[in-house]
């Protein structure tokens, strides 16, 4: 899977949070690279939270060590907000220590990568994520579009009831009409 494969990706909105601008600009540059056009940065945890408000991205790409708000106070407040989406995280760092994975992904983290990043594994990950949201939102919507169908036929309910009692009175009028011909038939003979 690739973006190339799929040009949906391609508009995915990717956030990158990272306290060191070198970092948020090489992996931008390196999603700029492998084809995708949106992509915003934030330096801490605070600002990322502002600007996951402000512009609901389909994935973020997140660093744990940062001022302000780190990653895991950020991860704990998105997913204890049941108003934002639950976009896929993927936690960057440089700490290798299980009990901080174990932590992040407890948080709500979704994938994790240490330090120094592949390229080309996170633009795979990335797309195996965003597709896998872009399906779940998808699903999300029909199930809305299939709710809304259903109350709306509830309320045509009577109004069909009542079409179908005066088809069932129109059908017996024409038997009449058609019984009234046939005694105008006979009796003319």
């Amino acid at each position: 899977m690739s973006i190339r494969s799929n040009p949906r990706f391609a508009n995915a909105c990717i956030l990158i949070v990272d306290d060191v601008t070198f970092t948020r600009r090489l992996i931008a540059a390196a999603l700029t690279k492998a084809g995708f056009r949106r992509i915003e940065s934030a330096e801490n945890g605070a600002e990322a939270l502002q600007k996951t408000y402000d512009l609901c991205p389909d994935l973020v790409i997140l660093d744990l060590n940062m001022p302000k708000l780190d990653g895991f106070g950020y991860c704990e407040l998105v997913r204890g907000d049941k108003n934002l989406p639950r976009m896929p995280i993927i936690v960057q760092t440089g700490v290798e220590e299980r009990k901080a994975r174990l932590r992040a992904l407890s948080c709500g983290a979704d994938d994790f990568l240490t330090k120094p990043l592949d390229m080309d594994e996170l633009s795979l990950r990335i797309c195996v994520h965003v597709d896998r949201y872009f399906m779940l939102r998808d699903m999300k919507d029909m199930c809305s579009y299939l709710e809304m169908e259903i109350e709306q036929t509830q309320l045509l309910r009577p109004y069909i009831e009542q079409a179908q009692a005066a088809q069932s009175g129109t059908d017996l009028f024409e038997k009449h009409l058609d019984v009234m011909k046939e005694l105008i038939e006979v009796s003319s003979t």
